[in-house]
């Protein structure tokens, strides 16, 4: 009884599910690799779906205008994103190659070529919805963040 007590406490306050108040940078970064992790677990998103992750991915930093790379390693080949000095989705190739791509030319790459067949595109939905909803929520939390500054500098004034 008291372990699921301390489970719903922990839902409620928003620690369980990655809802705290403010997230930074790096646990977005950090967020978004243990997710690619679960995902490759789940989907295989790295058996013929790397580039459609990468996509993504940048899509949706280009939604919160945060730069970054297309990373390629071409044997075997494989799509990943570098921002700063982090990688994301890199499944711990080598860097072979760093490509100047947007969202749009990822997408595009992705839906021209062919692809290994294992990673099933029945699942880009969700995949790309998981990732969006991560972003959404590092968004929010900047969002709620400013607004705290902004409520204190009213206060001070």
């Amino acid at each position: 009884m008291e372990a699921r007590r301390k489970w719903w406490d922990e839902s409620i306050q928003g620690t369980r599910f990655g809802l705290e108040k403010k997230m930074t940078r790096n646990q977005l970064f950090t967020r978004l690799n243990e997710l690619c992790i679960e995902m490759q677990y789940s989907y295989s998103i790295n058996s013929g779906g790397c580039c459609f992750v990468a996509a993504c991915i940048a899509e949706n930093l280009e939604r919160v205008h945060i730069p970054f790379k297309v990373v390629c390693c071409w044997d075997p080949c494989h799509y990943w994103i570098k921002v700063s000095d982090r990688y994301l989705n890199s499944n711990e190739y080598h860097e072979e190659e760093l490509l100047e791509m947007t969202s749009k030319d990822l997408y595009f790459k992705y839906s021209s070529e062919n692809w290994n067949n294992y990673y099933s595109k029945k699942w880009n939905l969700i995949v790309s919805t998981r990732i969006k909803s991560l972003f959404n929520r590092y968004a929010n939390s900047r969002t709620r963040l400013y607004n705290e500054v902004v409520q204190r500098k009213q206060w001070t004034i």
